[in-house]
């Protein structure tokens, strides 16, 4: 080590983790002092190690992130004894150097290189790393030609600059944003672009990625979006005289979606299912359709302009007869979905004798596959509204407390 370095070893890899192969190494101290220690009473390396390829892995399954370049195994995300091997280089503020400059790899541990020369100092270069660049990002052949010319999967590959930043903030917080001239944005794929994000967002970049990703990968409740036009998240109960009657109505909580590209179907799912609503409860035993207890619809709005917000008031002004409507909220955040449940749970907690049903206007399901026309499949869902509000699908206390088209258990 010298100014330039902190710490050097026969050769530096930056493929699938940042290490010294052998896990031999010369380091400056007052670099080491700024890593986490590394068996602490409390082993918070090993915990925060372990978080940060919890959170990748669910990144993962959700298709925010993904790990192409090489296998996911203990090894390569620094997990068990590997954690100590991953740890000289565990932070971003590492200024390495090596003697190598042969792609060597897990040949050094043999005394030779691929072409069967021994190593020996006569083959030494001392020089700032990491160096053949291509070559040591490794990873599988197929998929690294993959990646070679798709910035966007290089900016979601966990092997590359995402997998290290994802630990960093990780272990580090605050501390582990890398400097604005360091060699982690030259040297990874997509660098330019994460330096951008990081510059703006620092430890905060990951979770910023994944919101603007897909509004399904975050929080689906409102209070973690900062464009909520309003919410009701207390249950007003001024509708004690409904409630109160002796034929109490049907309680109904309907999470309304307005998608901005397809809000002519989401359109049509809601009037398809106020008309099932304003038609009473179907009865099974008789074929008939029991006109005698209204309909309490509590409703929210997510996405929509005043368009869509008269649309819906409008529906409800021409059932009135049958259904006495109650806004809850309007959220402008098209990934806001579920604080109707706020609504529900805050029902049933003053009203526990009533038994409640949920409806949308939208088939959550079939947004994981994109596919537009079975999220807003209007006979389905006017078929399952019909089904759940029915009279046949009533919880009882003796059997059933929860009633639905189909249960899946698996």
């Amino acid at each position: 080590p010298d100014d330039r370095c902190d710490v050097c070893g026969a050769q530096f890899y930056i493929k699938y983790a940042i290490m010294f192969p052998g896990n031999m190494w010369t380091a400056k101290c007052s670099y080491i002092r700024k890593l986490l220690p590394p068996n602490d009473n409390d082993g918070e390396y090993e915990r925060r190690k372990e978080e940060a390829v919890k959170r990748f892995l669910m990144l993962d399954l959700w298709g925010v992130l993904a790990a192409t370049l090489d296998t996911s195994n203990v090894e390569h995300f620094g997990l068990d004894r590997y954690a100590w091997e991953h740890w000289i280089a565990s932070s971003p503020h590492i200024q390495p150097c090596e003697v190598h400059t042969t792609d060597v790899g897990p040949l050094i541990l043999l005394g030779k290189d691929p072409q069967g020369r021994e190593f020996g100092p006569e083959y030494y270069d001392w020089g700032m790393a990491p160096r053949r660049i291509k070559e040591n990002l490794g990873g599988l052949r197929n998929p690294r030609l993959r990646l070679e010319n798709n910035e966007e999967r290089q900016f979601r590959e966990y092997y590359y600059l995402p997998g290290n930043l994802l630990k960093w903030f990780t272990l580090y917080g605050s501390d582990g944003v890398p400097e604005q001239d360091s060699w982690v944005w030259r040297d990874f794929p997509a660098g330019q672009r994460w330096k951008e994000l990081v510059g703006q967002y620092g430890e905060k970049a990951i979770d910023e990625m994944v919101k603007s990703s897909n509004p399904r990968f975050h929080s689906a409740f409102a209070l973690n979006h900062t464009d909520t036009v309003e919410s009701s998240v207390t249950m007003l109960f001024d509708e004690e005289t409904t409630l109160s009657h002796s034929n109490p109505p049907v309680v109904v909580f309907y999470q309304i979606s307005f998608p901005p590209d397809n809000k002519e179907k989401a359109i049509a799912a809601v009037k398809s299912q106020f008309d099932v609503l304003s038609m009473g409860q179907y009865d099974n035993a008789t074929s008939t359709f029991d006109q005698h207890r209204k309909v309490l619809l509590y409703y929210t709005i997510t996405g929509g302009s005043s368009q869509e917000i008269d649309f819906v008031a409008h529906l409800c002004k021409e059932k009135s007869d049958r259904i006495v409507c109650q806004q809850r909220g309007k959220y402008d955040a098209k990934g806001v979905y579920g604080e109707i449940f706020h609504q529900l749970h805050a029902f049933c907690n003053a009203k526990p004798s009533f038994n409640v049903i949920h409806i949308t206007n939208r088939l959550p399901g079939y947004a994981h596959y994109k596919d537009m026309d079975n999220t807003f499949n209007v006979p389905k869902i006017q078929a399952i509204t019909s089904a759940v509000t029915s009279k046949m699908c009533r919880p009882s206390e003796e059997s059933c407390n929860v009633c639905g088209t189909e249960f899946y258990p698996l």
